[in-house]
C-alpha cells in the first residue's frame, strides 16, 4: 500500500511540476531550470515540488527566485508569480473534488 501511495504522491508532483513549468518566469531558464520533484529519502511519504534551488534540491540557489514568486511583474509569454503557489492549490482543489466524487460513489 505504501508503494502505491508513495506512486500517487510522485504522479501527483510531476502533474503539478508540469504545470509550474508553464508559469513559472524565464528568461534565460535559470530559474525553471531549478524546479523538480524532490522527496525526502528518509520517508516516501514526504515528495516536494520545489524552484529556485536551495536546501536538498542539489542545485544552487537562484537569488531572485522568491522575488518573482511573491511580487507581481511584467513577465512575458503569459508567465507569471506565484508560480509554484498557485499550481499547488489548484491540485488541492481538485483532489477535494475527486475525495467527494469518492464519497458520492461509495455511498452509491
Amino acid at each position: 500500500m505504501r508503494d502505491k501511495t508513495h506512486r500517487g504522491l510522485l504522479n501527483a508532483a510531476e502533474s503539478v511540476k508540469s504545470e509550474v513549468l508553464q508559469e513559472v518566469p524565464h528568461d534565460e531558464g535559470t530559474l525553471s531550470g531549478t524546479v523538480g520533484v524532490f522527496e525526502n529519502p528518509n520517508n516516501k511519504m514526504e515528495v516536494a515540488v520545489s524552484a529556485g534551488g536551495g536546501n536538498g534540491t542539489g542545485m544552487p540557489i537562484v537569488p531572485y527566485a522568491i522575488r518573482w514568486h511573491e511580487n507581481p511583474a511584467n513577465f512575458q509569454k503569459g508567465r507569471k508569480h506565484n508560480y509554484v503557489r498557485d499550481p499547488v492549490k489548484r491540485a488541492e482543489s481538485d483532489q477535494r473534488a475527486l475525495r467527494a466524487i469518492a464519497k458520492e460513489l461509495q455511498s452509491l
